[in-house]
């Protein structure tokens, strides 16, 4: 192969460098050279090009031999091609009308209402809770006024700003919002507890320390929800506003054949024999 490298790292050749043949077919240097960069070492250049090179041989190796070996009959694609390139045009231009005519605005009340007259669908896979929890170092002088807090982070007379920044001051870790549900592993995942029936110790346990050296975990559980229960509506909202635009999405798109179909039945645009 006529060919160098230069120390830029370019492959320097005449256009019609021919690199390989397979049969009657000729691979070229200018046919792969998009395919290196001038941050591409020398060595790299040559073990990419060699990798190319044998990829190109092998592939054309078996399409020769598949092209000998198969009956005419069974080497016509030219419907399954046709096929599929209606399929590609139709669904280029269904996504474009997507795009621009899909109302993406979901309110609230239209959320509710699906959640309200679908909750059979809405079954929990797996128990979720609401909770706020501190990671404070055992050897801290706040470990008290850290368990206090999250003790009572759910009273009226709790100032949620001030409860922030002194987390942020002297907690290792630390989750305040109560009104967010989670699955309870994400907590497990969190705290150094070992819990072998979930559902009983969720109905037993409302506030928990544990000490596990060098800190001290402080989680209160403000509420739960057993699997198998109903999902509550903030735990579904992104997966119900989901649905609902697919379901607009497919309203869009079938109103769209269907407008199609009469238009052009009513301009005689086809014929049904």
């Amino acid at each position: 192969m006529l060919f160098t490298i230069s120390c830029e790292n370019h492959l320097h050749s005449d256009s019609d460098t021919v690199l390989a043949r397979v049969g009657n077919r000729y691979l070229n240097l200018e046919d792969i050279s998009n395919n290196f960069s001038v941050k591409m070492t020398s060595a790299d250049s040559l073990q990419m090009l060699n990798s190319i090179v044998t990829s190109w041989v092998r592939q054309e190796l078996l399409l020769q031999y598949a092209d000998a070996n198969l009956a005419d009959s069974l080497k016509d694609f030219s419907k399954q091609l046709k096929v599929y390139e209606n399929s590609l045009l139709i669904y280029e231009y269904k996504k474009r009308l997507v795009a621009h005519q899909l109302d993406t605005v979901v309110a609230l009340s239209e959320i509710t209402d699906y959640y309200n007259t679908h909750q059979s669908d809405f079954q929990l896979r797996e128990n979720i809770v609401k909770f706020a929890y501190l990671k404070i170092a055992v050897q801290s002088e706040q470990v008290e006024e850290a368990r206090t807090l999250i003790k009572n982070i759910n009273d009226t007379s709790v100032n949620r700003t001030l409860a922030e920044k002194f987390c942020q001051e002297y907690a290792i870790d630390y989750f305040l919002n109560t009104d967010q549900w989670v699955p309870f592993y994400d907590l497990l995942k969190t705290v150094p507890v070992d819990v072998y029936n979930q559902e009983i110790y969720l109905k037993n346990n409302r506030f928990i320390e544990i000490k596990d050296h060098p800190y001290w975990y402080f989680i209160n559980l403000k509420d739960f929800k057993i699997k198998e229960d109903v999902s509550p509506l903030a735990f579904e909202k992104d997966n119900i506003r989901n649905i609902i635009l697919n379901q607009r999405k497919l309203k869009l798109l079938q109103n769209l054949e269907d407008d199609i179909f009469k238009e052009s039945a009513s301009l005689n645009k086809f014929e049904i024999y």
